[in-house]
């Protein structure tokens, strides 16, 4: 295991997401062309959303061996990893069974640019207001961008997520989360 984590931590860290996206691009390759093309990009996107799972579950045996109250630094990205990779197989499980209604015709390519300069700003807000508030109004704000109209669901399902975050990463496996440049000023 030690010379498969070696390898990880240096080349690895190239081949395996070039092998990831191979994998990707031929399975949308051979959706295009079999019975299920009109679900072509709902089992891309799941394929993908799988590989990305096996991808960061693998270069979690790159990382350093050390622990933070007893809890290994890969841990984290491992539980997410493995969740990401069953819902992705669930999904795709429903895709190509065709229960799922077929892709549209054409996409919405402006919400998929407003939520990748969501996720950016959620990035740089980590480093402002912390992990906590960026992630609930993250989730909040992808809700709102999906056209879910209940406001107050949306609400619960991001105090929800940042309080599941906090009692579960925070308090129970002691994971070191960023409070932001902004609440350490105000509680210092």
């Amino acid at each position: 295991m030690e010379s498969f984590s070696s390898w990880v931590a240096g080349p690895g860290q190239t081949i395996l997401p070039l092998a990831a996206a191979y994998i990707v691009a031929v399975v949308w390759i051979f959706v295009l062309r079999g019975p299920v093309k009109q679900f072509a990009g709902r089992i891309t996107l799941d394929t993908g959303l799988a590989a990305t799972g096996f991808l960061a579950f693998a270069l979690t045996y790159g990382f350093p061996r050390m622990s933070f109250k007893g809890v290994d630094a890969a841990l984290v990205p491992r539980v997410w990893a493995s969740l990401l990779v069953a819902l992705a197989v669930a999904r795709l499980i429903c895709g190509l069974a065709r229960k799922d209604s077929p892709d549209p015709a054409t996409g919405r390519l402006d919400k998929v640019s407003l939520l990748m300069a969501l996720l950016a700003l959620k990035f740089v807000g980590i480093t402002w207001v912390g992990y906590f508030i960026s992630a609930g109004l993250f989730v909040f704000i992808c809700g709102l961008l999906l056209g879910y109209k209940n406001l107050l669901s949306l609400a619960l399902v991001a105090g929800g997520w940042v309080a599941f975050s906090y009692f579960i990463f925070y308090r129970l496996l002691a994971v070191p989360l960023p409070t932001g440049l902004l609440l350490t000023a105000i509680f210092r």
